[in-house]
């Protein structure tokens, strides 16, 4: 049975995961509880029919609205029916566990570090008004577990394309007062490439929910999850949210794949060096797929600043911040103004000198 609780055997209050020792800490009595983890976290091998064997021994709560009272069962085996009342109306209290992912990677980042973490990197975003930045005022902040899918693969790649290289040239014409005017001219010239390549994928993790999506945990940066990754232990999720996948893993390998090919296509051009590109195709042949399902850990946290919502996101491991905030409109006004009066006053010398006969 998953139990999602664990008693401190000191003094019998919940415990919870502390990321600082990672470890069960018990708030009451400062009492610690080491997780042990069992076995490996070995990746499966994908064809289409792969898919997650939902959890058999998952339990649930149900309440009774007649008499009130709470059923913990199998939910694949529940009746319907209250066992003290006899009532048909049962309604799911708590949610449980019904795919066990394979691995998880703990959070080392505490709430208090990441608060700090954010008030930060807050200071350091331009265009942020005053205001925010001095009180940096954080609301409810949560610390959840993410699933994903991981894969590992390897892509033989065949691309062609036309490369641009730019070139310069002086061009000499006459100005509107007589005089001869340099300028210089840029062109480009195509060239036609083609080329294979082989690219080896390892831990490469889609997001497999709606909370966070592939651009926000790339802009989390990295969970180190090939050094990282614990075998999944209740445990570590004391204290913190959780959620099943909404994404299939057949979706998340379309998106791991999607990916992968930006990837190759800036290897491929840069192994090119031309200076762009007037046109880019090409063909990958995928093999030895494997892949896991896993937690990642992130701290978010939804605010309003003068009525309107932001979110940020805090990497549950690293510390690291990504996330929206309020532009001010006086900080942008008074740049692009600095600029205009710039090219302005360059402009006025210009012409300035061109009369004097300077030019």
């Amino acid at each position: 049975m998953e139990n999602l609780t664990s008693k401190c055997e000191s003094c019998g209050y919940s415990m919870v995961f502390n990321p600082d020792v990672q470890a069960l800490s018990c708030s009451h009595c400062g009492g610690t509880k080491a997780i042990i983890s069992v076995g490996g976290t070995q990746k499966r091998e994908y064809n289409t029919l792969s898919t997650l064997s939902k959890n058999a021994n998952a339990k649930a709560v149900f309440e009774c609205d007649g008499c009130g009272a709470k059923t913990n069962v199998n939910e694949n085996s529940v009746s319907g029916v209250c066992p003290y009342c006899g009532s048909s109306n049962l309604h799911k209290l708590e949610q449980t566990i019904d795919f066990k992912p394979d691995g998880i990677v703990p959070f080392s980042i505490t709430k208090e570090k990441a608060r700090e973490s954010y008030k930060q990197w807050i200071k350091t975003r331009k265009f942020v008004p005053n205001k925010l930045k001095s009180s940096a005022k954080i609301n409810k902040m949560e610390g959840y577990y993410f699933p994903c899918w991981n894969f590992d693969f390897n892509v033989n790649t065949s691309y062609s394309g036309v490369g641009l290289e730019r070139h310069t040239r002086t061009v000499r014409r006459r100005g509107p007062n007589g005089k001869t005017i340099t300028d210089h001219e840029t062109y480009y010239t195509r060239h036609p490439f083609s080329g294979k390549r082989f690219d080896e994928f390892a831990n490469e993790a889609t997001v497999a929910s709606n909370h966070v999506n592939d651009l926000e945990l790339a802009q989390l940066g990295r969970y180190g999850i090939s050094d990282n990754l614990k075998v999944y232990n209740t445990a570590y999720l004391l204290g913190f949210l959780s959620s099943e996948f909404s994404i299939n893993l057949h979706d998340g390998l379309k998106n791991a794949k999607s990916n992968a090919e930006r990837t190759i296509e800036e290897r491929a051009k840069d192994s090119h060096n031309y200076d762009g590109y007037a046109s880019f195709s090409m063909t990958n042949d995928y093999s030895n797929i494997k892949w896991q399902y896993i937690y990642l850990p992130v701290w978010i946290c939804n605010f309003k600043y003068q009525k309107k919502d932001y979110r940020f996101l805090v990497n549950g491991f690293t510390g690291h911040v990504t996330g929206k905030v309020p532009r001010s409109g006086w900080k942008i006004f008074g740049l692009v103004m600095g600029i205009l009066l710039g090219v302005a006053a360059i402009a006025f010398g210009v012409y300035t000198a061109s009369q004097s006969g300077g030019f």
